[in-house]
């Protein structure tokens, strides 16, 4: 026998209360994870910065005298606390940090998420998933923003133009990475002898490798018969699965949002079915209601 509408929308209540609070569950768990987030965030940068000066561009680094390679680091460190504060879970307030000192657009906060979005399982769902969405982009924002600030030191090759530094972001998350070395990408350039400049055209073609080089092979169209010259660069890639293993409480507080999110999951498949339930009872009480025996 079919239920009343009665009692599914009371399963329906049961699973709000639920919902409400599993968001306040997930809320803590992000806040606990963000808090040993950020200091393993900003040491894995600049490791990685470390590595890209000293083992890749040791030469670059070097030309640069005392005060030089002091402010370069001074303000890698400032950029990287800076982009890293953006990553705070804000629930209550719509505060957020200013970065008026770093070389390029400030990165994208982690919206505020009002308590509305608890109230069911589909709108909890929802707020997870762009909250991870945010992390990550976030992470390719703090990538960018530093290898923007080592191209401008002359660390990095200046003839990378801005689409190159922003497709190293884009490379396969999944793919492997250079061992021993994460959060890095190496990428091969194809250039023309006489080409002293890139220039942006549509005529240029990135090919982006899954390989454990993690290589990015851009091949620009040529003009004469010399051959190109290859030249290979490397840029800090943060991963955020890397960083996570680089810290066991960092990934212990990932596993416990996972466990969290596997119970909104299943949480959400069944008040979809609830919902569907109510339709039908629905149905079948207008259905009633409009019947008359002729």
């Amino acid at each position: 026998m079919a239920r009343s509408i009665e009692q599914v929308g009371q399963d329906l209540h049961h699973l709000q209360t639920a919902s409400s609070n599993l968001g306040t569950e997930l809320t803590a768990a992000y806040q606990s994870y963000f808090a040993a987030l950020a200091p393993t965030l900003k040491q894995q940068s600049i490791q990685s910065c470390y590595y890209l000066c000293t083992n890749c561009y040791p030469d670059a680094f070097l030309k640069l005298n005392y005060n030089q390679r002091s402010q370069l680091l001074k303000t890698l460190q400032r950029v990287i606390s800076n982009a890293i504060a953006n990553l705070v879970v804000q629930i209550d307030s719509s505060a957020r940090v200013d970065n008026d000192d770093e070389p390029t657009g400030e990165l994208t906060s982690i919206p505020i998420m009002p308590i509305d979005w608890f109230a069911t399982p589909t709108s909890l769902s929802t707020w997870q998933q762009n909250l991870e969405s945010e992390i990550a982009h976030s992470l390719k924002e703090i990538s960018y923003k530093v290898n923007l600030l080592l191209q401008q030191a002359r660390i990095m090759p200046a003839t990378i133009p801005k689409p190159i530094l922003e497709a190293s972001a884009q490379a396969d998350r999944q793919g492997e990475s250079n061992v021993n070395i994460p959060n890095l990408l190496s990428i091969l350039i194809e250039q023309e002898p006489d080409e002293q400049e890139f220039e942006d055209s549509t005529s240029d073609r990135a090919i982006v490798s899954n390989g454990t080089d993690r290589s990015v092979s851009i091949a620009l169209d040529a003009e004469g018969d010399d051959f190109p010259q290859i030249v290979q660069i490397h840029s800090v890639y943060l991963r955020l699965t890397e960083v996570e293993f680089s810290e066991v409480n960092v990934l212990s507080l990932r596993k416990n949002i996972d466990r969290i999110v596997d119970k909104v999951k299943l949480l959400r498949r069944e008040y979809l079915q609830k919902q569907q339930e109510l339709k039908i009872a629905e149905a079948e009480s207008a259905w009633r209601n409009s019947w008359f025996e002729s």
